[in-house]
Parts: structure tokens; sequence; C-alpha cells
């Protein structure tokens, strides 16, 4: 997505030094650099026109924001000993590894602010990604060696004793949404835009992994609530889990602030 965000960059550049601004058809004669806060995170964007009626954004996210705290696990079997895990620090972080986006916004007029988006979201496929230390209740040999089974899931920590839980799109999303404001508007230096839509996800991988005799290499475990559910047939996410895996789609919202350079 790098690659994408360079070549608006250059195409920008180079484009600017021969077309004429007294014409101004705004064909990839104007740039403009961008901040952006939204539920992608914090992240850079860079704007050209394509002409008065599409605008063409590339940039790159990151979600700054780990959370942090103590979770109660309950009764876990551990290497066939049923233990009781509690005050187990567990961490939180969205977009991991960072989302990039090529975009297109789409005027239905010359000159109005309003537009249709879209494009698509580029990474590691994270949305949501979870690490639970269990480094102070294991013994560094039994790090991704030791069998974990919680109801009818069957785990393993990673070869530093953590127990890592992702949430996983794909790594390339649609986007499809609405907008108010153009990146580029000739005469104006900076301007204020706002995105809402979605990423056309059709549905996530909820996935823990083993590392049992994988020599370190980590093989994906479904997280369904059907693996959640114990002997007695009580699920222990009451569905949850099944219930935001098959939600097709993730919510964007996004303001940016761009800064015209020529």
């Amino acid at each position: 997505m790098r690659k994408a965000f360079t070549f608006v960059l250059a195409v920008a550049l180079s484009a600017g030094s021969f077309v004429s601004r007294a014409q101004d058809n705004q064909m990839a004669n104007h740039l403009a650099l961008g901040v952006t806060l939204g539920l992608d995170g914090i992240g850079l964007e860079a704007a050209l026109p394509i002409s008065p009626y599409v605008q063409a954004r590339a940039g790159y996210s990151i979600f700054p924001y780990t959370h942090k705290q103590e979770v109660n696990l309950g009764s876990v079997e551990i290497g066939g000993q049923t233990k009781q895990l509690d005050k187990i620090p567990l961490s939180a972080t969205m977009w991991k590894g960072g989302s990039g986006k090529l975009l297109f916004d789409i005027f239905p007029g010359k000159t109005t602010p309003f537009h249709f988006t879209v494009g698509a979201y580029f990474g590691g496929g994270k949305l949501l990604h979870t690490q639970t230390d269990l480094s102070k209740v294991l013994d560094p040999a039994d790090y991704a060696t030791l069998a974990i089974a919680y109801n009818q899931l069957k785990i393993s920590t990673d070869p530093k004793g953590f127990v890592d839980l992702d949430a996983k799109i794909g790594s390339v999303v649609p986007y499809v949404g609405v907008g108010f404001g153009r990146a580029i508007k000739p005469g104006s230096r900076v301007r204020v835009t706002f995105d809402m839509g979605a990423l056309i996800t059709g549905r996530m991988k909820i996935q823990t992994y083993n590392y049992v005799n994988l020599e370190g290499k980590a093989q994906p475990v479904a997280v369904t609530s059907k693996a959640l559910t114990d002997a007695n047939g009580k699920q222990a996410d009451n569905g949850w889990v099944d219930k935001i895996a098959g939600f097709p789609i993730v919510p964007m919202l996004k303001l940016n602030v761009f800064v015209r350079l020529f």
C-alpha cells in the first residue's frame, strides 16, 4: 500500500509540472496531503484529482492504542490438569500491522461537496488482535509444547508463553461509502472532509493457534460458539462468537484534514 501512496505522489508531482493552472481541468494537476482520524486509527493520505468529478486518495493508517487489563478465564485444562486462571494479563489492539487504502471519491457535480466513495483497504487482515499472557502460569519448558483445553477448544501458547486470538478479515477488502467535502478544491489551501461507509468483509474468522509438535509454527484453530460449548451443552459465549463472525460488514467513520501543496 505504501507503493500506491508513492505512486499517487509521483504522478501528481510530474503532472503538476506541465499542466497549466490557467486551464485547471483538475486532471492530476493538484496534490494534497492530509492527516486522518477514524475507526481505522490515525493516518496519512495523499489526494489528487482525476477530473472535476473524481478524486483519488491513497494512504496508510495505524491504530496507536493497545487496551490492557486482567481477565478471569476460569477453569482451564492444561497438560491434563485443571487450573483456575484468574487475573491473567490480556492486551488487545485493532488493525494490527496497520491498514493501507486506495479510494476514489465520485462527485455528482463539478463543485458539489457530497460524494460517493469506492475502493479497498489492504493489510494483514487482523481486525482485532489479542494476547493473553500465560508466561507466569507455565514453566518456560511448556511454552508451545503443552496442550491447553477450554471446553472443546484445544490450543497452546506460542514460544514466548502467550495465547493469541485474532479476528481476521481478508487482506484486500472492498470499501463503499459516502462523504462530504473535497480533499482538493482549487483556490482553497486547507480542506476538511468526512467519510462514512463500510468494509465488505462477507464474514470474519475468529481464530487462535496451536504450536504443539509443529516446531514453532502456528496452526490456526477456529474459535466458534460450538467449540466453546461445555459437556453440559452450555455455550460459554451464548452464541456471540458466531454472531460477530457472521456479520458481513465493518463500519467505518473518518475525519480528514488536507493541505493542498499545489
